[in-house]
């Protein structure tokens, strides 16, 4: 096992685009509602949905906007930005559809083999994420993580009443499963939500950055990964 988690007792993960890989069911969502778009563009595409939906959560935390409006205006003003004129009508038909192949997702290579490690180790392994309960909790059912992580180690923002970038999710999650700050590390894909959060709480972090972004500051994830395997010994 990697050296510095040698004195970390627990492993949290965050969901989306860390434990599989969202761009495809966003791919076949496209594809099976028939949006014109060049095969290059739909990654970019992609990555602007992430982009505005980060942007958007902070509004649907302050209770701005609904849920569904969320979904349907990040897809909107993603395709805005490549001249992709998308219907308000379009955007829940994409939406509708993306949420229908979520239910055959399945993780990235080595994510299971890492979990089971960790627990050999005698890691405590969990899962913190932004969404709704029911929602997140049904991807951590289609991905088979529930036979690997106990419910009671799986914390999602809506059941909790924070939202990462919110360092205090870190804080709060610490506090119930009684381990201290510097024994913990979180790994996530997106900079702001999984690097610079969980440090700023006192966390170690390390940052699965499969899509090749650069670093949004100069906080220093332990170890940069783009594959799982890069993770184990």
């Amino acid at each position: 096992m990697y050296k510095e988690l040698e004195d970390v007792k627990a492993v949290f993960f965050d969901l989306d685009d860390t434990l599989y890989d969202q761009l495809k069911p966003f791919s076949l969502a496209l594809e099976s509602e028939n949006l014109t778009i060049e095969p290059s563009l739909i990654e970019p595409l992609f990555k602007k949905v992430r982009f505005y939906s980060d942007l958007l959560w902070k509004t649907y935390t302050n209770g701005k906007i609904d849920l569904d409006e969320l979904r349907t205006k990040r897809l909107i003003m993603a395709c805005n930005d490549y001249n992709v004129d998308l219907s308000l009508e379009k955007a829940k038909m994409i939406q509708a559809s993306y949420e229908k192949q979520q239910n055959s997702i399945k993780p990235f290579s080595d994510v299971e083999s890492l979990i089971i490690n960790l627990h050999q180790y005698k890691k405590m392994v969990g899962i913190i994420t932004n969404g709704p309960v029911e929602h997140q909790y049904k991807k951590i059912k289609a991905l088979q993580l529930h036979r690997l992580i106990s419910r009671d180690k799986i914390f999602i923002s809506d059941s909790i009443g924070i939202a990462k970038p919110d360092k205090r999710i870190f804080h709060y999650v610490q506090k119930q499963v009684e381990v201290n700050s510097n024994q913990c590390c979180y790994i996530g894909d997106n900079w702001e939500n999984d690097v610079i959060s969980p440090i700023e709480a006192g966390w170690k972090t390390v940052w699965f950055n499969h899509r090749n972004r650069d670093p949004e500051t100069n906080h220093s994830p332990i170890k940069e990964i783009v594959e799982y395997k890069n993770f184990m010994v």
